[in-house]
C-alpha cells in the first residue's frame, strides 16, 4: 500500500556531498557526507550563518566539529569530537566547520533560505589551522588510551 506524500515525505542521499533532502515550513534538512570541503585535515575555511542556528547529527562514522570563538580580534579554536546520534546546535553567527571520516553521515537542519547571501566565510590563518590540527591530534591520542 502506497502512502500519500501529503502524509509523509522522505528524503535521502548516500553520495559523498552536501545534499538538501527535505524543505518544509521554512526549514531544510540536508545530508552531509565526506567531500572536498570536509575532508580530514581540510580546515582552511569556516563559515557562519547570520540568520539561523544549524543543527548537526552524526549518524555514522566519525566527525570533528570545529568552532571558532571570536573575542575582539582574537579567534579561539575549539574542537568537539562528535558522538553519534547526539544533536549539536551551532548558534547563529558562530564560526564553524566539520571534518568527516570517509564513512561519516551527518544530518543537518537549518532555515531553508540559508545561503551565501546571509552567511559569511573566513579563511583561517596558518597558525589557527595548525592549532586546530594539534587539537585534533591530541584528542585522537587521548581517545586511543
Amino acid at each position: 500500500m502506497k502512502i500519500s506524500s501529503a502524509l509523509v515525505e522522505t528524503g535521502s542521499c548516500f553520495e559523498q556531498k552536501f545534499q538538501p533532502v527535505i524543505q518544509t515550513s521554512g526549514w531544510r534538512v540536508a545530508v552531509l557526507r565526506q567531500c572536498a570541503n570536509v575532508m580530514p585535515g581540510d580546515i582552511q575555511r569556516v563559515e557562519r550563518h547570520n540568520e539561523t542556528d544549524e543543527v548537526f547529527i552524526l549518524t555514522l562514522g566519525k566527525a570533528d566539529l570545529i568552532i571558532i570563538e571570536e573575542k575582539g580580534n582574537t579567534f579561539i579554536p575549539h574542537v568537539i569530537p562528535m558522538k553519534q546520534n547526539v544533536a549539536y546546535n551551532i548558534k547563529k553567527s558562530v564560526w564553524h566547520h566539520v571534518n568527516l571520516s570517509e564513512d561519516a553521515h551527518i544530518f543537518l537542519f537549518e532555515k531553508a533560505d540559508t545561503s551565501t547571501e546571509n552567511s559569511d566565510y573566513m579563511t583561517l590563518s596558518p597558525e589557527v589551522q595548525e592549532a586546530i590540527m594539534r587539537m585534533i591530534k591530541d584528542l585522537r591520542s587521548k581517545n586511543k588510551v
